[in-house]
């Protein structure tokens, strides 16, 4: 029992230190939500004096107009000032310039007009050229439509519109030439000659031989031109040629000397 006691004791003493330590932490949180407030208060306080945002846009705004105002009127101040000094410095250099060297406008304008004539020549000369070549460039082009619409379909040569008539007839053929008549076949005149061979004794007659074509055959066979010859292709008989004489004829030619090129030679000494 004793024991039991002691426990709650010793809890109760546990929650009653909790207790005051949750006392103590609640007033310290207090205390300061309470000077959180009172410092709230002071600066509204303070803020009631002094000017809102509205105030100080108001005194922003008159301070820019015043500012333009001023950098306006400056601004004026130094153009005028900037136009009068460029008018004295104009009049002071046109005086001395006068005094000094006199203008010679003319002059000035005859010498541009020359350097310019050159130029405007050599311009002038370029496009009269490029005229030039672009006339024959036309003329060149007119001559080949004026031959493509000669020789192209419906042009002269060959028009769209034929006459009544139809295209022209065109002649009959020529007739053709008569077929020449044959020409017999001329005969040869070499003529052979057959000699008389002597009398031999009989002999027996050898085997009778395959019978051989034809004479007829072997003309048929032969080209026909082969026939018709010229006389400078016979040949001559080797058996009638004439046989060569035994002794040689000699010929006597008398001397005969040549007179030279300059008349007749000197006696030789």
């Amino acid at each position: 029992m004793e024991s039991r006691y002691a426990e709650k004791e010793e809890r109760r003493m546990n929650k009653d230190a909790e207790m005051a330590e949750m006392r103590d932490m609640i007033q310290r949180l207090f205390d300061q939500f309470q000077e959180e407030r009172d410092k709230a208060e002071g600066l509204r306080l303070e803020a009631e004096g002094k000017p809102g945002v509205e105030k100080i846009l108001e005194e922003v705004m008159r301070r820019h107009d015043e500012i333009q105002e001023t950098l306006r009127a400056f601004s004026d101040t130094w153009r005028n000032e900037c136009e009068q000094h460029h008018a004295e410095i104009i009049n002071t250099v046109r005086e001395t310039a006068n005094e000094q060297v006199p203008y010679n406008i003319q002059g000035y304008l005859d010498e541009f007009s020359k350097a310019l004539a050159s130029e405007v020549r050599i311009l002038l000369s370029e496009v009269g050229k490029l005229r030039e070549e672009r006339r024959a460039l036309q003329h060149e082009i007119g001559y080949l439509l004026c031959m493509r619409s000669k020789y192209g379909p419906g042009g002269e040569f060959e028009p769209d519109w034929c006459a009544p008539g139809g295209p022209p007839v065109e002649p009959p053929p020529p007739p053709e030439p008569p077929v020449p008549p044959e020409v017999p076949t001329a005969r040869p005149g070499w003529r052979s000659v057959h000699q008389r061979s002597r009398k031999k004794k009989k002999e027996p007659a050898p085997p009778a031989a395959a019978p051989g074509p034809s004479m007829s055959a072997i003309t048929g066979m032969v080209d026909p031109r082969a026939q018709v010859r010229s006389w400078a292709t016979w040949q001559p008989d080797p058996n009638l040629v004439p046989t060569p004489a035994s002794l040689e004829p000699t010929l006597i030619i008398p001397e005969h000397d040549s007179p030279g090129l300059f008349g007749d030679r000197s006696p030789r000494r």
